[in-house]
């Protein structure tokens, strides 16, 4: 009865999703069914009502949490893109990258790194990029597979690079310190931009010349792209160094981001309404997937759904590496039909005992960095799913504000050789843990994290 139950939830829960309604109200209405439904075959009781209400007061009021960091991330985000800075950001960059083949592209990379984490989502990160660098691209002669390849990973890259909201949920979820999840990814994302950046410059065919309309358009702006810079790079900062909570760091950093706009003469309430207005709608959108994955989450534990899909992957017989490749592959194919918070919010509790059950304190050197590991690898899998056609979300937003002379095809086209160097990225971080493990060592001493 309870595996009746189990599959019945995750089948309407994906029905749903592919028929295109809110995923909000499909986890809600998908947990609902599901309880009723385990009441019916006497799986559980009306009386464990009240734990809804007692689980969602629990989950938005904790303290420890520090839901109060998300809307604020937004807003920060929202206010820097509203003052034009991701444009001064892109063409400074690609004056300072004169004479280099595929500046441009590096470029793009490197804004989507400095700006798409505050963005949060990974359709916010990508049309950030984009609406900036595609045409600058185009115009200097770049291929549209070139041009959607870098646009695409250039957002895909910014969701899991600090501060990124992502890597707050990660944090939450395997019960680590942020400050040792944000150390953990700046070494492996780094990397990636450097792997991406190789292949640009050995594969872009544009002379990339002095005179490219992209750099006419607009003059380098140092001050205004230090100043971004340090806004953005104070939230990871004052929280690795403890002088900050991320609500706080969070807060100074939109007050920055705010300073930034009123310097460039560009504060206006106009501007302001706008921020604020986005910020408010993509906020909404996240709590109400906190509050819908809540209660689907809450509903498949009541039915006992995470212990039969325990049962499943243990049953398997596999050894510790097969049961990993089989939890990041789900979660790559996952990555496919749901974003991020969905994946995180819903899947990862589900997962979660079978993470904890693997021991590689042998491979990595202790089981808090085991666990720092398990979490890196989960975010870079979920980066990963984003840019591999034919469905990662990345791909679809890179489209959806393209030109007309930028096809799908094109993009695909463009993604598939980065997707193949983030594969290599994952192998090594898999072979090598010190990718991961080795800046949090040495800044914030994980071994005595680890007793």
């Amino acid at each position: 009865m309870i595996e009746i139950v189990t599959v019945g939830m995750l089948l309407v829960m994906a029905g749903g999703v592919f028929s295109g309604f809110p995923v909000a109200l499909v986890l809600t209405g998908s947990g609902i069914l599901g309880f009723f439904a385990a009441v019916m075959m006497g799986l559980t009781d009306f009386q464990h009502m009240g734990l809804f209400y007692l689980r969602l007061r629990g989950t938005l009021t904790n303290e420890g949490i520090q839901f109060t960091s998300v809307p604020l991330l937004i807003l920060l985000g929202m206010v820097l893109n509203g003052s034009g800075i991701a444009s001064t950001i892109f063409h400074t960059l690609g004056h300072m990258l004169r004479g280099v083949r595929g500046r441009y592209a590096i470029a793009t990379l490197l804004v989507g790194l400095i700006l798409a984490p505050a963005a949060g989502v990974i359709g916010a990160s990508v049309i950030t990029v984009a609406l900036v660098a595609y045409h600058p691209m185009l115009n200097a002669g770049y291929s549209p597979r070139a041009a959607g390849g870098a646009v695409a990973a250039s957002g895909a890259l910014g969701v899991i690079f600090p501060p990124a909201i992502m890597l707050f949920f990660i944090a939450t979820f395997f019960r680590l310190r942020l400050s040792v999840v944000y150390m953990s990814m700046i070494v492996p994302v780094l990397l990636l931009v450097v792997m991406f950046s190789v292949y640009f410059i050995c594969t872009i065919s544009a002379k990339d010349s002095e005179g490219s309309v992209a750099e006419g358009t607009e003059k380098p702006q140092y001050f205004s792209m230090i100043v971004a810079l340090a806004v953005i790079a104070s939230i990871p900062w004052s929280i690795v160094s403890g002088i900050a909570t991320l609500s706080e760091a969070a807060g100074v950093g939109v007050f920055g981001a705010l300073f930034l706009v009123a310097v460039r003469g560009q504060l206006s309430l106009t501007m302001l309404h706008n921020a604020v207005m986005q910020t408010g709608t993509l906020t909404a959108m996240v709590f109400f997937i906190v509050v819908g994955a809540t209660v689907f989450s809450l509903s498949f534990h009541l039915v006992g759904g995470p212990g039969v899909l325990f049962d499943w992957i243990t049953g398997f017989d596999l050894n510790r590496w097969e049961t990993l490749g089989l939890l990041l592959g789900l979660v790559f194919i996952l990555g496919f039909v749901f974003d991020w918070m969905e994946i995180l919010l819903v899947f990862l509790p589900i997962f979660l005992p079978v993470f904890q059950q693997l021991d590689f304190v042998d491979h990595v050197g202790s089981a808090y960095a085991a666990t720092v590991w398990l979490g890196a690898l989960v975010a870079l899998t979920l980066q990963s799913s984003f840019l591999t056609p034919p469905f990662g979300y990345a791909l679809f937003f890179a489209k959806m504000t393209a030109p007309a002379s930028v096809s799908l095809a094109d993009i695909y086209r463009g993604a598939i050789p980065l997707v193949l160097l983030e594969i290599v990225l994952l192998v090594l971080v898999v072979v090598f843990p010190a990718l991961v493990i080795w800046l949090p060592q040495m800044s914030l001493n994980l071994a005595q994290l680890a007793l």
